[in-house]
Parts: structure tokens; sequence; C-alpha cells
């Protein structure tokens, strides 16, 4: 886990938006995207809920985002 990725992590969940997020930190959103599957894969934990109206944080997602910020 890296300081980058809390903290993508932590603008998601704050903005909604995985590409609203991309904009707003000059990434591409591949890389956001990747960024947080990998530390989701780490952690054993799902912590955006993907829908195709868009994205959520989930309820692990939301214990972590709180110890997170």
């Amino acid at each position: 886990m890296t300081l980058q990725q809390l903290r993508y992590a932590v603008e998601i969940a704050k903005c909604g938006s995985m590409s609203r997020t991309a904009r707003q930190l000059y990434v591409s959103q591949p890389s956001l995207s990747a960024a947080i599957k990998e530390l989701e894969t780490e952690l054993g934990i799902t912590i955006f809920e993907r829908t195709s109206r868009g994205i959520r944080l989930s309820a692990d997602g939301a214990d972590f985002i709180r110890y997170a910020v």
C-alpha cells in the first residue's frame, strides 16, 4: 500500500467518480483504476462497488476510508 493509493482512494470517495478524480489529480483514468484495483487486491477487500451508473463505497470501503483519512 502506498500513500498515493491512499490519496487516490480518499479522493475517489470524496468525488464519487473515477473520471472526475482522475481529472482533478491530473492522472489517467486507467492508471487510477489500476492503482485502486491493486490496493483492493493487496488488502483483500472491495473498496468501491462499480456499477453501470458509477462507483460507490462498499461497507468495507467505508470502514477503510474512515481509517485512511
